[in-house]
């Protein structure tokens, strides 16, 4: 659940400063060249610009890549054909990962 807060979260960042977000040379392109609108960005792409654009650092920019392939365990049979098995201590890495993002974005605004 926390790589879809984190989406959320970056989606709301990005959002509310569009000419930033649309500007980078990160931002998603659709087939003409033009900037994709926000709803069609994954998370990887909000958190390359996000990072591109200085609302996150290098080390969050990093964690947040592991937490997205996380998120793909909330899906019950990707979990149980992979055997994945969270521990407390996993889902405290995710969540450690998702406050660390909050704290640098929080900084910036």
């Amino acid at each position: 659940m926390t790589g879809s807060l984190l989406e959320a979260v970056l989606l709301g960042v990005a959002s509310m400063n569009p000419r930033e977000f649309n500007q980078a040379k990160s931002t998603p392109q659709d087939e003409n060249g033009k900037p994709r609108k926000f709803p069609e960005w994954n998370l990887a792409n909000l958190i390359d610009v996000a990072f591109e654009t200085n609302w996150i650092d290098l080390d969050v920019k990093k964690h947040s890549h592991s937490l997205r392939d996380f998120r793909n365990y909330i899906h019950p049979f990707e979990q149980q054909n992979t055997g994945f098995q969270p521990t407390n201590e996993t889902l405290a890495i995710s969540m450690q990962v998702f406050r660390a993002a909050i704290t640098q974005i929080k900084n910036k605004s």
